[in-house]
C-alpha cells in the first residue's frame, strides 16, 4: 500500500514518524476520513471543512482543502482503488514542524459483512466526556472514552458499544451516530450532548421525510432505547446499520427504516459520485 507523509509518497512498510512526534507522545493531532466509490470521493468539501475545524480547535494549521484533496485523489490513482476509506492525519509533530499523513484502504469484508448481520451492542460503563472538556467537532487523537468504551464491547463479546453523557442520556458511538424509531418517528441525539455532526447523520435527517418519516433531536434518557421498535448506527463507510440486541435485549427483527434509508443513502452517495466508470 503507498501511502503519503509529509510531501512524499512511499510504501506503508517504509512510512516513519518519530518517535518524539506529539501525535504519538501525546495523542495532539486531529484527523477526518472520507468515502471512496465508483473512484470518487463522497462530500469531500465536508469532510475537510470538519478536518480544518478541528486543526483549528487545536492551533494547528491545516493543510489547503485542494492539496487534501489532490492526495485523495493520487492514493486511489497509486494503489488502484476505486473503492475504500480515505484518512488524513496531522500531528503537531516534532518541535513546531507538524506531521501530516494520508492513507487509503481498501473495504474490510468482514467489517461490511458484520454491518450487514447487524450489531450486538452494550451500553459502556465509560461516558462520553462534557463538552466543556472535549469539544463536540473535535476529531481529536488520543480519544481515550473511545478504547475504553470498545474495551468494553470486547470483553462483553459485543460489537460495540453505546455511549451516554455524563447525566446518563443517549449519545453516540466510539465513531458512529445512533438514530432509533418508535412508529414513524426518527429520533436521534441532539449535537447539544456533545454529539459529532456525521455526515451520514446529515444526510439521513434530509432522507427520512422523503420516506414517510419524521426526526426529531432529542435528550433522552438510556431507557428510552427500551422502548424503540427499531435502533441503528450511521457511518460514512457502510451507510446506516442495524442493531439487532442492545444490552441483551434482542430487538424486533424489523429494520424497515434502516433498511429504506441504507437504500437511498447508497442511491444519494451514487448519484453525487456517479456511476463505476
Amino acid at each position: 500500500m503507498i501511502v503519503y507523509l509529509d510531501g512524499t509518497w512511499l510504501d506503508a512498510q517504509e512510512a516513519r514518524v518519530s518517535i518524539e512526534d506529539a501525535g504519538l507522545l501525546h495523542g495532539d493531532g486531529v484527523f477526518e476520513t472520507a468515502l471512496l466509490r465508483h473512484g470518487r470521493y463522497f462530500r469531500p468539501a465536508a469532510h475537510f471543512a470538519r478536518f480544518a475545524e478541528s486543526a483549528a480547535a487545536l492551533a494547528l494549521a491545516a493543510p489547503p482543502a485542494r492539496l487534501l484533496e489532490d492526495v485523495a485523489r493520487e492514493l486511489a490513482h497509486r494503489n488502484g482503488l476505486r473503492d475504500g476509506s480515505f484518512r488524513v492525519t496531522l500531528t503537531r509533530g516534532v518541535r513546531g514542524r507538524p506531521t501530516l499523513f494520508a492513507t487509503l484502504r481498501p473495504p474490510d469484508p468482514e467489517w461490511v459483512r458484520r454491518a450487514a448481520i447487524g450489531w450486538r451492542l452494550i451500553t459502556a460503563r465509560t461516558r462520553r466526556p462534557s463538552t466543556a472538556a472535549v469539544p463536540a467537532q473535535l476529531k481529536a487523537l488520543g480519544r481515550t472514552y473511545a478504547l475504553l468504551a470498545r474495551h468494553e464491547a470486547s470483553l462483553a463479546g459485543a460489537d460495540d458499544a453505546l455511549l451516554l453523557t455524563d447525566a446518563g442520556e443517549v449519545c453516540e458511538g466510539p465513531t458512529w451516530n445512533v438514530f432509533w424509531r418508535v412508529g414513524d418517528a426518527l429520533f436521534t441525539p441532539a449535537l447539544e450532548l456533545g454529539v459529532l455532526a456525521g455526515i451520514t447523520r446529515t444526510v439521513l435527517l434530509d432522507l427520512a421525510p422523503g420516506l414517510g418519516y419524521t426526526t426529531a433531536e432529542v435528550r433522552a434518557p438510556r431507557v428510552e432505547l427500551d422502548r424503540a421498535d427499531e435502533i441503528f448506527a450511521t457511518m460514512t463507510s457502510v451507510g446506516p446499520v442495524p442493531v439487532r440486541s442492545l444490552d441483551g435485549r434482542v430487538l424486533p427483527p424489523e429494520t424497515a427504516a434502516a433498511d429504506r434509508l441504507r437504500s437511498a443513502y447508497w442511491a444519494l452517495v451514487d448519484g453525487e459520485v456517479g456511476p463505476p466508470e
